[in-house]
This record gives structure tokens, sequence and C-alpha cells, in this order.
């Protein structure tokens, strides 16, 4: 949806608040919608699969007070979103609530999606800026990504565990190859064929305090790296956007 036609006071002011897995993004996000009341839009493929909640990082991110909306609400079964899709998602969501709202801030860190979104920015009528969080020295950075593991593999109030969401998709084979290719579920699968760990079963199995805790590093291995390619790739793709290096949350909220 492109509004060629829109006049400059009603084309809508977007922030994106972008950069690796586990540096803040949700957070960052949530306090700026506390401060201005703007809508957040998360751009991230992975967080649209309901049934990884826990997994993709979704569950928890939808706080109280703050209105967070996703690309679209999806299970395993229904298959991958493709970054284009996604894409047209995201623009169609961002221009309808932008029609009651002057800020709409996304959040995300998909890269294949954000590459798409990336080669669109002339075509929207969007007055944008863009937050790029940056990676932390990489001891603390991995220390924080194996904490995060950790409590993803410990089923809690906000539903099952990391462990839980891959036995329910491994029982199917039609869904193994893509959930193999996710970051978290690979590692899991690493120590499966390791220990000989059924991963059918893996939710219904004692594990070792020894192996939980290989899972959780080689899991944060996996997203830490991952997280040094999104950084990589960010600041090459955002270059040229309006960027905000002194942000001020304050210039927003008067925006909103």
């Amino acid at each position: 949806m492109v509004k060629n036609e829109t006049s400059l006071a009603v084309r809508p002011f977007v922030h994106l608040i972008a950069g690796p897995t586990g540096v803040g993004k949700s957070a960052a996000a949530t306090e700026l919608a506390r401060a201005t009341g703007a809508p957040i839009v998360v751009a991230d493929r992975l967080q649209c699969f309901t049934d990884l909640a826990t997994t993709s990082a979704r569950a928890g991110a939808d706080v109280p007070g703050v209105r967070r909306h996703w690309l679209g609400d999806r299970t395993f079964a229904d298959g991958d979103l493709s970054a284009a899709e996604a894409a047209d998602a995201l623009v169609e969501l961002v221009e309808q609530l932008a029609v009651q709202h002057d800020l709409v801030i996304i959040e995300g860190g998909s890269i294949s999606l954000l590459r798409v979104l990336c080669t669109r920015w002339e075509q929207l009528d969007w007055r944008l800026t863009v937050r790029l969080l940056p990676l932390p020295a990489y001891d603390t950075y991995l220390a924080a990504l194996t904490g995060r593991a950790r409590a993803m593999l410990t089923p809690g109030a906000c539903g099952p565990g990391l462990l839980q969401e891959l036995a329910a998709l491994w029982r199917d084979p039609r869904r193994r190859r893509l959930a193999a290719s996710v970051n978290g579920f690979e590692a899991v699968l690493e120590c499966c064929a390791k220990y000989s760990i059924d991963a059918e079963v893996i939710d219904q199995q004692e594990i070792p305090e020894h192996v939980l805790h290989r899972i959780a590093a080689l899991i944060a291995l996996r997203h830490a790296e991952h997280g040094l390619l999104q950084q990589r790739v960010f600041t090459e793709i955002f270059e040229s956007a309006t960027t905000a290096p002194a942000f001020d949350s304050g210039m927003l909220a008067a925006v909103a």
C-alpha cells in the first residue's frame, strides 16, 4: 500500500528499532511505546508461529499496556512465511496503524525480511528513522544469550519450553525439515545426536544437568554467530537510511 498522493501531514512517521538477537530490541521498543503511546509492529517471521512462542521469544514480549502487533498468527503446519509475504504484511499493517497513530514503531531482527523492506524504501511514503542497537562485548553477549537459552528450556507461565515445542513438531515427519532450520532447534538436535536422545520424546525424559548445560551453551553459541551476521548485514543495509544516532525519545514523543 503506497500512498503517493498523501499529504505530508498524514504520512506515517515510522521508527525502526533493529539489531541482533538478544540485544534488547523488545525492551527498547516497549520503552518507547510507553513514552509515546505508539503501537509496535514486530518484523519477525518466526514470531508469526503461535506454536513456537517460547522458541521465537514471542512469549513474554506481549507486555500489558503496550500494543504489539505480529505479522500474522500461523502454526508450523501452515508452513514458512516468505520474506516477500512478510514484507507485504508489515507494510500493510504499518499503514493501517498510521491512520490512527502519528508514530508507528517497528521492532525486528529478521535479515531476510529487513533486506526486502530496505529495497522498498523509495516506494514507501514514510518518514523513516532507524535505530540500530549495537552488540555488547562478545563475552557479555554470549553470557546473556546462555541465560536466555536456559530460561527457554524451562516451561513456565508463558507456555511450554523450547524442548516441548520441538518434541511436538518432531513427532510429525512433515515438519522436521523446517523445524531443523530454526536456530534453537538445530542446536538441540545436534545434542540429541551426541547424547543419543530421541527428539520425539525429549520433553518426557529426565535430561541430566550437564546435558541441559551443553544444550543451553550451544543454543547461545548459534544465536551469537547469527547475531554477528545480523550486525554486519544491518550495518550495511541501513547505512543509507535516515538514522537517529543521538537517540531522543522526547523527540519521537513530540511526533506522537
